[in-house]
């Protein structure tokens, strides 16, 4: 069969083909430890549970406004404002069927064939696809360890050419953790209003930080008027929400008004009942978001302890989201392995564990594991590829 040429180039999402083999290998009796997918393993929170089943007993299931449930919008808007001083109404708020619909739509209605958009490597692994939908042309930024895979604005302004149209930035940054600090946002915003870049960010994991350093977001270096950016954000990693797809977009009125228009024909409008749950999860005590965060750096800590008890393995620190980045070099080296692909195979295999290769964001040399899953299962999936790897190495 002839396929559309706008996706000759696309492909399946790494991480979701990961979690499948994971489910497969399942299916055939096979105990497999996942460390693939970035999904939270906490149930969703009884409350925003009960805010769903309550807008099912009250027939709350028919359309809704294309663009989202007016209260729902304003709650959005009152967070950022509250959050970040920003001065936000619901027109500048669109509610999507999850942070990577969002994604879309907004590369949708800004990038178009002929335009190059820079894309911070490591990247999540759906950014460039999305960009190659559009007809646009995904531009690598490389990140590095030694920078701890931070997004410097010198290094946007000097990628930055004739056809540059945008600029994606995931902070903080799935695969690798990394925070970009307060002042580096501020002048990466100052890059995008001085140049006509268009500032897409993605700032899923805003709450998921450890240490001294805190996110910051864009939305603090913006006016709801400026035309120059998008913020996404979403309830899915935040809550434990990831079935109930609800995310959403921050910008200016115009461009809001437009993804809705494209939204009302492509999706229709987010579910009636999550848009309910996502209003009690976006208008909950915040405990319920500390509570997660506080057992995710129990996790890191754990994680990068016995990462460095691997051999061929070294590991920078995550600042945020429920990830880390190690570096497997040394090892793909030492063993005769020769690429992150190969050994991620070599793991499922031999170790019975599943992770992603770095080369599915961008980064050879690497793998991601997700510590977004139980105590119980990092004892055991890290014990198991540490015993995998000093067999290997002693061949």
């Amino acid at each position: 069969m002839k396929f559309a040429k706008r996706l000759s180039d696309i492909s399946a999402s790494p991480t979701i083909a990961v979690m499948q083999e994971a489910q497969r290998l399942r299916k055939q009796g096979i105990d497999v430890i996942d460390f693939g997918p970035g999904e939270p393993d906490f149930p969703t929170p009884a409350p925003i549970k009960q805010a769903g089943i309550e807008a099912i007993n009250a027939d709350f299931t028919k359309y809704t406004a294309s663009s989202g449930i007016v209260e729902l919008r304003q709650a959005i808007a009152d967070k950022y404002n509250r959050e970040w001083g920003t001065d936000f109404t619901p027109a500048n708020v669109v509610v999507s069927c999850g942070a990577k619909h969002a994604i879309y739509n907004v590369c949708t209605t800004v990038f178009e064939e002929g335009d190059e958009v820079l894309n911070p490597a490591p990247y999540w692994v759906t950014f460039p696809e999305v960009v190659k939908m559009t007809g646009a042309k995904p531009v690598d930024v490389i990140t590095t360890e030694e920078e701890g895979f931070i997004l410097k604005a010198k290094a946007v302004a000097a990628a930055i050419g004739p056809k540059t149209r945008g600029l994606i930035v995931n902070t903080p940054n799935n695969p690798t953790g990394a925070l970009i600090p307060g002042d580096e946002v501020g002048r990466i915003a100052e890059l995008g209003r001085r140049h006509n870049l268009f500032l897409l960010f993605d700032e899923t994991y805003e709450y998921f930080t450890y240490g001294e350093t805190k996110h910051v977001s864009l939305a603090s270096f913006v006016k709801a008027s400026d035309d120059f950016y998008a913020i996404v954000g979403s309830a899915s990693k935040t809550y434990s929400m990831t079935g109930w797809r609800i995310g959403y977009i921050l910008g200016s009125k115009p461009l809001i008004d437009k993804i809705g228009e494209f939204q009302s024909h492509a999706a229709g409008n987010p579910t009636s009942v999550s848009q309910k749950a996502a209003l009690a999860a976006i208008l909950s005590d915040p405990s319920l978001v500390k509570a997660m965060q506080e057992e995710y750096c129990r996790r890191r800590e754990y994680v990068l302890n016995a990462l460095s008890e691997i051999p061929g393995f070294s590991c920078p620190r995550p600042d945020g989201a429920f990830y880390v980045f190690p570096n497997v070099t040394a090892c793909l080296k030492a063993s005769g392995i020769p690429n992150s692909e190969e050994f991620a195979r070599f793991l499922i295999k031999e170790a019975r564990v599943t992770t992603v290769p770095g080369s599915a964001f961008g980064m050879e040399g690497y793998i991601r594991i997700s510590y977004a899953t139980s105590m119980e299962n990092l004892r055991e999936g890290l014990g198991r590829i540490k015993a995998a790897v000093t067999t290997l190495l002693k061949h």
